[in-house]
Formats: structure tokens, sequence, C-alpha cells
């Protein structure tokens, strides 16, 4: 490893009380030292800041602000203008970190990229894990390292997406030409309960896929091939829906 690259941890929170120690412990556990943490809060309501204060009085790499937002892409964007690492990466406050995720990735310099893009586990509702594998700009946030300068570059999250907004700037940033490289290391866990893991949460994935996919003008072709994808899923979950009437 030539150096040491910190990398800003931004953790979205509203209300995570249940599940924030869990993503905080996986920071702090790691074997990669060089990182700063800042948990964005949306002024919850729960002991969610209590907790927060009990590692920012324990370790001084992590840093908070709590105040009313527009959702988690807003915290996002808070985040990486915050950072004073030379990488941002973004965690759910249900999600972890593996313990050596961090420390594979930065064994090399990427002086010739602008995007890192690790694998993840992605870990559903019933307990179940499974990899997921990046190709390219496909895979989850939670994988994605990328410099606070590039963000700023291409304004960030577009917050008027409520689900997709990370996918809405990977288009954006293949469609400029933005440099990823894909390091095959497994860095975070991803819980899979989040708010477009439902029928209704499908359905509005569904259109703001298409509306992403309208507003960088690509081929119909994807937005066909999105209406299949997304039909399974609905026609999966209603499947569901009456066995479990049946039974």
């Amino acid at each position: 490893m030539l150096e040491n690259k910190m990398v800003s941890i931004i953790i979205a929170t509203y209300n995570s009380e249940k599940t924030l120690r869990r993503a905080l412990d996986s920071v702090l556990n790691q074997s990669y030292q060089d990182w700063e943490c800042i948990v964005v809060d949306g002024a919850s309501k729960d002991n969610t800041i209590g907790i927060v204060k009990e590692y920012v009085k324990k370790d001084s790499r992590f840093r908070y602000i709590s105040e009313p937002d527009h959702g988690i892409y807003d915290a996002f964007n808070k985040g990486w203008k915050m950072a004073k690492g030379e990488w941002v990466m973004y965690l759910g406050s249900d999600d972890r970190l593996t313990q050596n995720g961090f420390t594979e990735v930065f064994e090399d310099d990427y002086p010739d990229y602008d995007i890192i893009s690790g694998d993840v586990f992605i870990e559903k509702i019933d307990g179940s894990v499974k990899p997921n594998i990046s190709e390219g700009y496909a895979g989850c946030h939670q994988g994605k390292f990328a410099r606070p300068s590039l963000l700023e570059r291409m304004n960030g999250f577009d917050e008027q997406y409520r689900i997709l907004a990370d996918k809405d700037l990977m288009v954006r940033m293949e469609k400029a030409g933005v440099k990823i490289f894909n390091s095959h290391h497994f860095v975070a866990y991803f819980v899979m309960d989040g708010a477009s893991q439902n029928m209704k949460g499908e359905w509005r994935r569904y259109k703001e896929r298409v509306n992403i996919y309208k507003a960088n003008k690509l081929s119909r072709w994807s937005e066909y091939t999105c209406a299949i994808i997304h039909l399974r899923i609905i026609l999966s979950y209603f499947y569901r829906f009456l066995l479990k009437l049946i039974k």
C-alpha cells in the first residue's frame, strides 16, 4: 500500500436507535484506520443522537449533525459537503462494513479514477445473504467510493428521486465519461428492507427508473427492459400475497 487515503463514511439516520450501533461498531472495528464517519440525522425523535454522542465521545473520528431534512439523499448531499476525506462512501443506518474491505481496496492508489466500485453482500429480510458483484457502474451505493470533487462537479444526488437518486447519479456519471475502477473486494453488507421492498415501493421504483432513462435520453429498449423486470417483481409480490391468503 503506497499510503492511506482518508475515507469519509456518511451514514444517514432517522429514528435509527435499533440498528445504528451495529453500523457504527462496524466502522470502529474495521482494520482500515484512515477514516472519518459523519452521521447526518434527520431530527430523530428516539435515542439515535444519544447513541451517536456515545461514539463521538469514544472516538473523535465520528461527527454528526441533526436537523430536519428531505430524505436520505438530502442527508447524503449534506454529508459529502462536510467530508474531509479523499473518498466518500455511504451506508444506511442498518448496513454495516466488512472488517477488511477498505484495507483490501486501498492496497493500491487510484490516481486515474474518480470512482471505485467494490462488492457488497445483500442481506434480505429473511436473514439470507447473497453476493452482489459490481460490474461497471452497476452495483449498490454501499460499495461505491467517490471523490468529493466529482460529487460537486455532478451536483450530487438529485433529490427529486426518493428511491433511485443513486442510480440517477451513476447514469449521469457514465454519460459524462467518469472513469470507474471495479475493485472486487467485499466492503459492506446492505440490509434490504428499505422503502422500495414492497409492492408500492416497487411501483415507485419503476416510475423513477423510467424517468431517469427519459431524463438522460437513454434508449426505449432500456425502458422496455425496465418494465419487464419490474413487472416480474410486482407479480412475485402479488403471488406471495395470494399464498398468505390461501394459508
